[in-house]
């Protein structure tokens, strides 16, 4: 190909690897990799709202779901109004103003939504997969329910889940506030420095494991094991199962 068309055939792949000439998914991660950092897909982001619009409304699959994530985040910022999406996996990723509204799509929601904001805001009108709000700093997260590793390393911001969390929510927390309205999974609270979790119904076994920071209060009842090994913080529940630590305190729950 390059001998037929010469030097011209060269320097047109120079010009597309030089980021003139964005018009798609594929053409961006040409350039950044499927897993790139936000500072290298802005540089590269089209300013042209309609083409952002249009590779934000495309199907990433796994291959390009990072950027895609990136670029959702970047949109929502620039729009005036909130951003209706499907809940892809990485959805809102570094979001750091702006609202996006997600809707289920198929027969499951999207992990690692909201993964590393730092502010603005995301509802979630569905059940959200796992890795919710990981590593967050800031804004705010509303889920219907959430699957597992939920809030991971959270280290700041406020998020409601409406619904059942699944197992190890609030994982290593060294801040913000989870509210549970529903029921959550095993192992909430495991290694949480600071923070708080509030879970209006039942936690699973191994609650606030190996904690040494933060709040707990459950209103409903805890599983066994509670408080296992925890070296500081608080846990309070309306009742305990067997094995709990003496550190946990068993009395009815309120505001």
């Amino acid at each position: 190909m390059d001998e037929a068309y010469g030097e011209k055939g060269r320097s047109r792949r120079l010009e597309t690897r030089r980021g003139d000439q964005i018009f798609g998914l594929e053409d961006l991660a040409d350039h950044v990799g499927q897993r790139p950092s936000r500072a290298m897909v802005e540089a590269l982001v089209p300013e042209n709202d309609p083409l952002l619009a249009q590779m934000v409304a495309t199907d990433p699959g796994k291959k390009y779901a990072m950027i895609w994530g990136i670029l959702s985040s970047i949109s929502a910022e620039r729009s005036p109004s909130p951003l209706r999406l499907s809940s892809r996996d990485y959805a809102g990723l570094e979001l750091g103003a702006g609202t996006i509204i997600l809707e289920e799509v198929g027969d499951r929601a999207g992990d690692h939504v909201g993964e590393r904001m730092r502010g603005g805001r995301i509802f979630v009108r569905c059940r959200a997969g796992d890795y919710l709000g990981q590593e967050m700093s800031g804004g705010g997260i509303v889920s219907k329910g959430c699957g597992n590793y939920a809030f991971r390393n959270m280290h700041g911001g406020r998020v409601a889940v409406l619904g059942d969390a699944g197992s190890c929510i609030g994982l290593g927390n060294c801040g913000g506030r989870i509210v549970v309205r529903g029921n959550c999974g095993e192992r909430a609270g495991w290694l949480m420095h600071a923070g708080s979790l509030r879970v209006r119904k039942d936690a699973g076994d191994y609650l606030g494991l190996l904690m040494s920071g933060g709040t707990i209060k459950v209103l409903g009842k805890a599983g066994r094991r509670a408080g296992w090994r925890m070296k500081g913080g608080s846990i309070e529940a309306k009742a305990f199962g067997p094995e709990a630590a003496d550190k946990c305190s068993s009395h009815p729950v309120t505001g």
